[in-house]
């Protein structure tokens, strides 16, 4: 199967540090995303209706729960979207951990060009699975 990565259109990031992804929202690449931001997962759980994020980008260590809790309140309300779980610093328990609730991926921060290619791959595969059409950026 012939793989056609899907813009990325809607970004959500949950993370109490927002700077740290400030070389995705510049990237030229990124000029059309759409992005938001919340601090908190339970922020995000009440002020934002999951179905509309093409995908997730949540902390480990959010203010008021782990990141991996926030990824099974989001399964309870969307059966699948990529969600990549992100450590500030590299942990193997996270990773497992990651991986194990049912994350994309295990990310660590710096954030950093490859992760655009993550993002596009994850979505593209996620797209190709369903049977939706997508297109180019």
């Amino acid at each position: 199967m012939h793989i056609i990565e899907r813009p990325i259109d809607d970004l959500v990031v949950v993370d109490a540090c927002i700077e740290d992804y400030a070389a995705l929202f510049t990237d030229e690449r990124l000029h059309e995303l759409s992005y938001r931001h919340f601090t908190t997962g339970e922020e995000a759980l009440q002020r934002f209706d999951a179905a509309l994020a093409t995908l997730w980008m949540v902390n480990m260590r959010l203010p008021d729960m782990s990141g991996v809790s926030f990824l099974h309140l989001l399964r309870h309300r969307l059966r699948w979207r990529p969600v990549f779980l992100v450590g500030d610093v590299y942990s193997s328990e996270d990773e497992v951990s990651a991986r194990a609730a049912g994350a994309s991926a295990y990310l660590c921060k710096p954030v950093n060009a490859a992760w655009l290619q993550l993002c596009r791959h994850a979505v593209s595969r996620a797209a190709n699975r369903k049977g939706r059409p997508h297109s180019l950026p």
